[in-house]
């Protein structure tokens, strides 16, 4: 009898253990690979105590030679949803460089990351049950980011 039950909890064990290491890799199987000429990213953030009190900023660029004015990429970043499962996910697409200042430099260019700037996309709500799936140009790189909420919460002026 102990046998059998010791067999049980070896097996059931070990399951866990696969089970555990293919857990990450799995969980995104229902999003479909990149198309050519593009790169799936994931975004897996660690769990929290409270996934709300943090949000993920995406930093979606790649290394350039930059002057000293300030410089940028514009791109269209569409939110997709992943039919039949109730999740979304983030194409990026049209990457072209953004506007730039006008100012003359002495410094010579260095290579520095620029990323797109788009406020309302980048900033995406923290999820540590299932990360967030970015499709970009080849070439381009993701970034992240993680902001956290104070735990001091200030009451508002009443007038």
């Amino acid at each position: 009898m102990y046998r059998t039950l010791f067999t049980f909890l070896f097996t059931l064990l070990l399951a866990t253990q696969l089970s555990a290491s293919d857990t990450s890799k799995d969980k995104y199987k229902m999003f479909p690979e990149a198309k050519e000429g593009y790169t799936r990213y994931i975004v897996d953030v660690p769990k929290t105590e409270n996934d709300n009190d943090h949000k993920v900023e995406l930093l979606i660029g790649k290394n350039v030679m930059v002057d000293c004015n300030h410089a940028s990429f514009s791109a269209k970043v569409e939110k997709i949803a992943l039919k039949g499962w109730g999740y979304s996910y983030l194409e990026v697409s049209n990457i072209q460089r953004g506007p730039t200042t006008m100012m003359a430099c002495s410094e010579p260019k260095v290579e520095k990351f620029i990323s797109i700037y788009e406020p309302k996309t980048m900033t995406r709500r923290y999820n540590s049950r299932l990360g967030t799936v970015i499709y970009v140009p080849d070439g381009y790189k993701v970034r992240y980011r993680i902001w956290s909420a104070s735990q001091t919460v200030e009451e508002a002026m009443q007038q």
